[in-house]
């Protein structure tokens, strides 16, 4: 199974190491938009020539490199916590949209009514850390 793995980019670093975990831990795939797409705007971000909300940057590049990476999944992986992210929850409505179950990791919003709207209708599911969502995996599919 592939899912997408959507998460703040300023949380990438340490996500890509759980991602990785999972992988190992339950045989899934997932798609990681800031190191398994093309994308060539995190050296610059990385680098400091660009910010995350650069004026330069291909917003239409990275949108659609993300919505087609969705597309090529069976649904999405949503890590939320404070960190402020506009892209995640936007994948997530696409992917509600798309009928693809939504699987929504976090320690403070899963009872927000907008996640419990999209977890319900896409018939996904909400946890309250990694460790539930490989246990769930684990046990389901």
């Amino acid at each position: 199974m592939k899912l997408y793995l959507a998460h703040p980019l300023v949380e990438r670093k340490w996500i890509r190491e759980i991602e990785l975990y999972i992988e190992k831990e339950t045989g899934i795939e997932l798609v990681n938009p800031f190191y398994d797409t093309e994308r060539s705007d995190i050296k610059d971000i990385d680098s400091g020539i660009k910010t995350r909300f650069d004026p330069d940057l291909d917003y239409t590049g990275i949108v659609d490199n993300d919505l087609n990476a969705i597309d090529n999944c069976k649904g999405v992986v949503a890590f939320l916590n404070h960190e402020r992210t506009i892209g995640t929850p936007c994948e997530m409505w696409y992917c509600m949209l798309k009928n693809m179950p939504v699987y929504v990791i976090s320690e403070d919003v899963t009872m927000h009514p907008w996640i419990r709207y999209i977890v319900d209708k896409s018939e996904g599911k909400s946890f309250n850390d990694f460790s539930d969502f490989i246990k769930y995996i684990k046990e389901n599919i």
